[in-house]
């Protein structure tokens, strides 16, 4: 079995951004230290993804004010179904 690589053309991400990583520090080190969320980003950008689990936890876990417990909770809600949220950060 081989594994190939593309070219992006194009990758598409919702508005407005879900959380900013260096403001909303306690919750970029909860998914850092509970689920490696740097270990697939290149200085901090890039795509990578977090189970629907680490965002449930997060909001019971992590302290943030109810804009980011809204962000989250959409984001949960858009990709349930997938049992994970990819996000692209730059």
């Amino acid at each position: 079995m081989s594994v190939r690589a593309y070219r992006v053309i194009k990758i598409d991400y919702a508005q407005p951004n879900s959380f900013n990583l260096w403001h909303d520090d306690k919750l970029a080190e909860f998914f850092d230290t509970e689920y490696g969320f740097y270990e697939t980003l290149n200085e901090g950008t890039g795509l990578t993804s977090l189970p629907i689990e680490a965002l449930e936890r997060a909001l019971v876990q992590v302290p943030m004010d109810e804009e980011l417990k809204e962000a989250l909770k959409k984001d949960i809600e858009a990709c349930r179904d997938e049992g994970h949220v990819r996000y692209y950060c730059f």
